[in-house]
């Protein structure tokens, strides 16, 4: 870090009004609470500090991820998460007709969710390959991929998020399958979630608040980080999760050892 990050002691020296924050590795790490995580958001809402969940998990639905929160023991509600998967069915919407072919990757509870957007799941012919998280990834998903985007169909990640933290170490993520893909098919994917800022916008939107209000609590220069710094907000890098890429040219705003 340079002496444009300053080093923070506790949270509580800063001034905001509004907190968004990342998931994994800074509110738990796989089912497990982090140390210091639910007291501490426990205590923005005892005293009526509004805060959203910004994650580039799309394995499960905003609802799914506010049960798991209030399941640990914080405060939750489905409003009160935004994922890449739904700023991706979205920008999919958006992009292409009511019934148009996709080949998704991801688990059943997106892929559901993507048929609840009108789309057809099929396995060729599809106008793009829309990847997420999916532990069953196999060559043979890379394969059908492959022939789709070779036949026309672009690429869409819904996060390009390479590793993800979990209780006893990391697991590869939903960017690392994109950019296996990629590498075969020599296609540009279209990210979602973090970095891009749409997902912050979003989250403020819901909030009431402006870029001036609140803070983006992260473990990730390149996505968390970055995605708060291009919505114009304080970012606060805090180190329970991902390690801190030493050679990333994102600089966080404030730098914390926990929450």
């Amino acid at each position: 870090m340079t002496t444009t990050t300053r080093r923070l002691g506790s949270i509580d020296e800063l001034g905001f009004s509004a907190v968004l924050s990342d998931l994994d590795g800074v509110v738990y790490r796989g089912e497990v609470a982090v140390p210091g995580a639910v007291e501490r958001f426990n205590r923005w809402q005892s005293e009526g500090v509004p805060y959203c969940f910004v994650t580039n998990n799309a394995e499960k639905s905003a609802a799914a991820f506010a049960n798991k929160l209030s399941t640990l023991g914080i405060a939750c509600t489905a409003e009160q998460v935004v994922t890449s998967g739904d700023v991706a069915l979205e920008f999919v919407s958006g992009k292409y007709a009511p019934g148009a072919g996709l080949y998704v990757i991801g688990t059943q509870a997106f892929k559901a969710r993507v048929a609840e957007c009108g789309f057809a799941l099929v396995e060729r012919d599809a106008v793009a390959v829309l990847v997420a998280l999916d532990r069953s990834f196999d060559y043979a998903m890379m394969t059908a991929a492959l022939g789709n985007i070779l036949g026309g169909a672009d690429l869409i990640g819904t996060n390009p998020d390479l590793i993800r933290p979990l209780a006893d170490g990391f697991e590869p993520g939903a960017g690392a399958i994109t950019a296996s893909i990629a590498a075969a098919s020599g296609a540009t994917p279209m990210f979602m979630g973090k970095p891009d800022p749409t997902i912050i916008h979003t989250a403020m939107a819901r909030l009431g608040v402006s870029a001036a209000d609140a803070i983006m609590i992260g473990d990730k220069l390149d996505t968390d980080i970055l995605a708060g710094q291009r919505a114009g907000v304080t970012s606060i890098f805090v180190e329970t999760g991902v390690p801190i890429d030493a050679h990333s040219t994102v600089l966080p705003d404030y730098l914390l050892a926990r929450l």
